[in-house]
């Protein structure tokens, strides 16, 4: 068996994807990063006062909260959200967040068993030519060489 090698990323090392002005995206894990089949995670970003359009999809997604507070609404449910909070959401359960009462930016992970269950997956390559976008390129090596000074 061929042993597969490691991949590292750092979310501020990565180029957001402004979708409009009121949501930007970071992919932070898929295939494309490490060369074999991997989880996707995605960083989504949705600003203060503002809310998602929503939508459901035919797989299974997960949330995970980073940053802010919000409603999280799942079907005709509505749950409030904070930091540390994970919600598995079903196929074919229309969900979408709303931040419209906050200031701050409302922060999340979402994950997919597939990057191409993202949508802005393919929005990202289509204007990229690549679903991930660096901010430094010797990111990691920078961060190796500042460790072995310590």
């Amino acid at each position: 068996m061929e042993k597969k090698k490691w991949s590292f990323v750092n979310a501020e090392n990565v180029v957001p994807y402004v979708c409009d002005e009121t949501y930007s995206s970071k992919q932070l894990t898929g295939d494309e990063l490490a060369g074999f089949p991997v989880i996707n995670i995605n960083e989504g970003t949705l600003k203060g006062g503002c809310r998602t359009g929503g939508g459901a999809h035919e797989d299974t997604e997960i949330y995970y909260i980073v940053e802010g507070t919000g409603i999280l609404w799942l079907d005709e449910d509505s749950i409030p959200v904070k930091p540390g909070d994970i919600i598995v959401i079903p196929p074919h359960t229309f969900h979408w967040i709303d931040n419209t009462m906050n200031k701050e930016d409302f922060k999340l992970f979402t994950l997919w068993p597939k990057q191409e269950q993202n949508e802005v997956y393919f929005v990202r390559k289509k204007a990229w030519g690549t679903s991930m976008k660096y901010v430094d390129e010797d990111y990691l090596k920078k961060r190796i060489e500042a460790g072995e000074k310590k």
